[in-house]
Formats: C-alpha cells, sequence, structure tokens
C-alpha cells in the first residue's frame, strides 16, 4: 500500500487536528529570511504518528535522520494552559519543496515574495525610484 499523501488546509486548526489524528498534514509554506539552509521557502510535513510520516519520508528517498520531534500544542483546549502532544515534523526547502508541494503552489508563493533587500531599482517596489523627489525631513512643516 502507498504511503499517505500529505493533506493541506485552508485553516492551521484543521491543520493541527488532523496532524494530530494521526494524519501527515501539509503546513503552509514561509518565507525565512534567516534559516539554517539560507534564505528562502521553507515547508514541513507534520504528524503525531512517527511511523506513518517516516513512511512517506522514505518513499521521497528522504532519509530518517529528517525526523524531527516537536510538540503539538492541543488546539482544542483554552490558550491558557494549553497543553502540548507529541509531534514529528520533516522539514522542507529547494528541491525537497516539489516532493511534497504541487507546482502550482509553489509558483504562487515564489511571485509573492519580495525580500527587501533584493528590489529592483524603478520596478516599482521601491519608493526611491527615479523621478521621485526626496525631501529635507523638516521641509514643508514650518519648522524651518
Amino acid at each position: 500500500m502507498p504511503p499517505e499523501t500529505p493533506r493541506a488546509f485552508a485553516r492551521r486548526a484543521d491543520g493541527f487536528r488532523h496532524a494530530l489524528a494521526g494524519g501527515l498534514w501539509l503546513a503552509p509554506l514561509v518565507y525565512l529570511e534567516h534559516a539554517r539552509f539560507g534564505p528562502g521557502w521553507y515547508g514541513k510535513v507534520v504528524s503525531s504518528d512517527p511511523e506513518r510520516l517516516l513512511a512517506w519520508a522514505v518513499s521521497k528517498a528522504i532519509p530518517h535522520r529528517a525526523l524531527e520531534v516537536k510538540s503539538l500544542p492541543d488546539i482544542d483546549m483554552p490558550r491558557k494552559g494549553r497543553r502540548r502532544l507529541p509531534g514529528y515534523h520533516i522539514d522542507l526547502w529547494g528541491a525537497r519543496l516539489a516532493l511534497a508541494y504541487d507546482p502550482h503552489t509553489l509558483a504562487a508563493a515564489r511571485r509573492r515574495s519580495v525580500a527587501v533587500d533584493r528590489l529592483e531599482p524603478g520596478a516599482g517596489d521601491d519608493q526611491d525610484g527615479a523621478g521621485r523627489q526626496i525631501e529635507h525631513p523638516g521641509a514643508g512643516d514650518g519648522r524651518g
């Protein structure tokens, strides 16, 4: 029997519930500027069932050592005093993202990302482009 395919959810709470029930949750992509493998998009597959998560990982040629332990919040409890339950995840970045995320999702994420240090002059994504007059901070406020 082939391993389960990780599922994405519109609401993170639903993803946590699915993972806590032993399913494979495909967590939303996040852009990290300062991360272990450099800036870029990162994702993860999350579950409370390490065997199921490892079966999926092995089917994608991801080594066992990629499995990480991190507790999951019991989101059905009030925030104050919320307990944490055993959980596991496998981080995905770079080429590994394509092992779980569909190409449309990856392309949409890449279109959304504009890191501040990578702004292009004159592309409309900067405020100091050619033709914009830069004023002195005190100009025009009557303070001289």
